[in-house]
């Protein structure tokens, strides 16, 4: 059991430090060597965990769609759908600085995994997957239902676009701007669902 517990811990510690150069650096420009270095680990022993570069985007997509599942479903004790889409909203405003610098750690690594439609395409498309569903379903909860997944593919969209272009400039600002309109949008959709010929 104690054998069973340090490889898991070894393995998330080689994931967790894989997650933050791949971040840091890009994909492509990450290799097992860099991981290696910085995780303190032997180059030969992460193979052992890992016999391709290919398993180390896996293993990076799965803790992606693991912290973002571990989020959405705390949001489940806010009490309105709006509420908890503004939550999503301010992960952007938290990480404003570090989205600047490198990017959205999420949007990043989906776009180069994604890139060519290659072999890792599939893998890149479930956090959105999962980010698309989560918003689509709030808004079908805040009376939406109709548009349901137009919103929601607008809002993912704006929070990526944001990221993106904040990086190009180099100015965390535009993301706090973008989140303030953000939110006055999400209370405007809110209240016109209160309305007698709101959206349905």
């Amino acid at each position: 059991m104690k054998q069973q517990t340090r490889t898991h811990d070894k393995r998330q510690h080689l994931i967790r430090t894989a997650a933050d150069l791949v971040y840091r650096n890009g994909f492509l420009k990450t290799t097992l060597a860099d991981i290696s270095a910085e995780a303190g680990i032997p180059l030969g022993s992460i193979y052992y965990y890992f016999q391709a570069r290919e398993d180390i985007a896996r293993a990076v997509v799965e803790r992606r769609v693991t912290e973002l599942n571990d989020f959405l479903e705390k949001q489940a004790d806010q009490p309105s759908p709006r509420l908890r889409l503004e939550a999503l909203v301010h992960v952007w405003v938290d990480e404003r600085e570090s989205d600047t610098v490198f990017g959205c750690p999420v949007g990043s690594l989906c776009y180069e995994l994604a890139k060519g439609r290659g072999p890792m395409s599939t893998e890149a498309a479930r956090p959105f997957q999962l980010l698309l569903v989560w918003c689509e379903t709030q808004f079908r909860q805040m009376g939406c239902s109709r548009d349901a997944k137009t919103l929601a593919l607008h809002l993912i969209s704006a929070l990526q676009g944001i990221s993106l272009i904040a990086n190009a400039l180099g100015e965390s600002e535009r993301i706090l701007r973008e989140a303030a309109y953000l939110k006055r949008w999400l209370r405007e959709v809110e209240s016109r669902t209160k309305r007698p010929n709101g959206a349905s």
